[in-house]
């Protein structure tokens, strides 16, 4: 199994993690959540190559450096196609709740539960987790690398369901299917520190 290594980089005033997936045999990579900072962003990267940016979900705080940073490494952006209306729309994304008119360029490639993304060398599987918004998913890592819950599961909450398409009883469907998750695994959120996703196999017997 191609070893795979997570690194954050928490960006703007909202803390929001940056998180860059690495191929540690090719340094192919991919970018999940650029939420601010893209100057920093790209910086950060240094020499490492890549391969695709990833939205875990629309709003903007997520997604406010996601024109720069495409554009310096020419990569694609990705996102689950019930958030592909949030890129050009400052109320469905929420920027302009907030006093902000933010919307994104780069065209977006849907997503769909259950896809596998392979532009690094590694698969990562698509898991639609709706309830914080719409189209918000969290991504499956390889082997033991764990889980990108964005904010739908924090290490000490969720996401908020108050926003134009929340939906707390969909987030609850949403927990139940990372609970289901074997073995445990680390969670690496949306904003703040990570915590653990799943359930051991002794509890499965």
């Amino acid at each position: 199994m191609v070893p795979v290594k997570v690194d954050c980089l928490p960006v703007g005033e909202m803390g929001v993690n940056c998180y860059l997936v690495e191929n540690l045999e090719t340094h192919q990579c991919l970018i999940v959540d650029p939420g601010d900072e893209g100057a920093r962003i790209i910086r950060w990267i240094g020499d490492r190559k890549p391969r695709a940016v990833l939205l875990t979900h629309g709003h903007f705080d997520h997604m406010g450096a996601v024109d720069q940073v495409c554009k310096a490494f020419d990569v694609p952006l990705y996102l689950h196609s019930g958030d592909l209306n949030k890129l050009a729309d400052a109320y469905a994304n929420v920027s302009g709740i907030f006093g902000m008119e933010l919307t994104v360029q780069t065209p977006g490639n849907p997503l769909e539960d259950g896809d596998i993304i392979d532009y690094a060398g590694f698969p990562v599987q698509v898991l639609h987790t709706p309830g914080h918004s719409n189209g918000s998913v969290c991504y499956i890592l390889p082997g033991d690398a764990g889980v990108l819950t964005g904010d739908t599961l924090f290490a000490h909450g969720y996401g908020r369901t108050d926003f134009p398409d929340g939906d707390f009883m969909k987030l609850k469907e949403s927990f139940r299917k990372l609970f289901q998750l074997s073995p445990q695994r680390k969670a690496w959120p949306g904003h703040d520190v990570p915590g653990v996703v799943g359930r051991d196999r002794a509890e499965d017997a």
